[in-house]
């Protein structure tokens, strides 16, 4: 655990790719549901993918997924204590519920509001982004149709009114993402 997690203090999220899967990342990502919380609570971890070969048993990492049916992933804090193993076949709450936990002992002061602020951050992101597209659009169809200066300057206008809000809330989303690690705990004293 420590040569995978090195200096990252940053909880692990370890996914082991399978060749009998239908994909790498089906143990962790899902087409029927939504995963935007999974990415969201992802960017707290340091997150590690092995090859299929971590299997053999000749493998230095091998003894991370032990047994006759070894985990898919798991999550743990970045000591390896806390491990949480899931099968590719876990439900979105069980996941969500590993990675909480792994977000609590490892973050002061909580993720779940930066969480909060993060998911309404990028949901005026996509606002944003919407209506820089449909101005590029209107640009483009401006320029086409031979309008005037005026028109296409006030289009430029309105697009770099955009782009400026664009990049506040990338710096905002940017500064809500800083979580503080919880202290490491103190060594016991030798005797």
């Amino acid at each position: 655990m420590a040569i995978l997690a090195g200096e990252d203090r940053r909880p692990l999220l370890v996914l082991r790719e399978c060749l009998k899967c239908s994909g790498t990342e089906d143990a962790l990502m899902t087409s029927k549901e939504d995963n935007e919380r999974t990415y969201l609570l992802a960017r707290w971890f340091h997150c590690v993918k092995l090859s299929p070969d971590v299997l053999e048993e000749d493998h230095p990492f091998r003894a991370l997924f032990a047994g006759e049916k070894p985990a898919h992933l798991f999550i743990a804090n970045h000591d390896g204590s806390g491990r949480h193993d899931l099968q590719g076949t876990h439900s979105r709450r069980e996941l969500w519920a590993a990675m909480e936990g792994a977000l609590e002992a490892s973050y002061q002061g909580g993720y779940a509001s930066a969480l909060q602020r993060l998911a309404r951050l990028l949901d005026d992101l996509d606002e944003v982004d919407r209506s820089i597209s449909d101005l590029d659009t209107r640009f483009e169809l401006a320029l086409a149709k031979g309008a005037d200066a005026s028109k296409t300057k006030k289009i430029q206008a309105e697009l770099a009114e955009r782009r400026g809000q664009r990049d506040e809330l990338l710096a905002a989303a940017a500064k809500v993402t800083v979580l503080e690690p919880k202290p490491l705990a103190p060594a016991p004293a030798a005797r």
